[in-house]
């Protein structure tokens, strides 16, 4: 199972490098192509548990003036 998020940049937000170490905080790493990160669950999770992760992400990403978009694939 695995959450895939894909990010929005613009020039008056958060440098691109304080993105990423947010997101590696928080377990996703670099992916390249059509998503810019990934989490690779351990095992299957639910919904609650993808939320949570959103959420968390959510907060983390807070004041940073990034969109991000979030597929998860099981």
């Amino acid at each position: 199972m695995r959450t895939y998020v894909r990010m929005t940049f613009h020039s008056e937000g958060a440098d691109p490098l304080k993105v990423m170490e947010v997101m590696r905080q928080l377990g996703f790493e670099e992916s390249m192509g059509m998503h810019d990160f990934v989490y690779k669950w351990k095992e299957k999770a639910g919904l609650e548990n993808v939320i949570r992760l959103v959420g968390e992400m959510h907060s983390r990403l807070k004041g940073l003036d990034v969109n991000y978009e979030i597929t998860t694939i099981s």
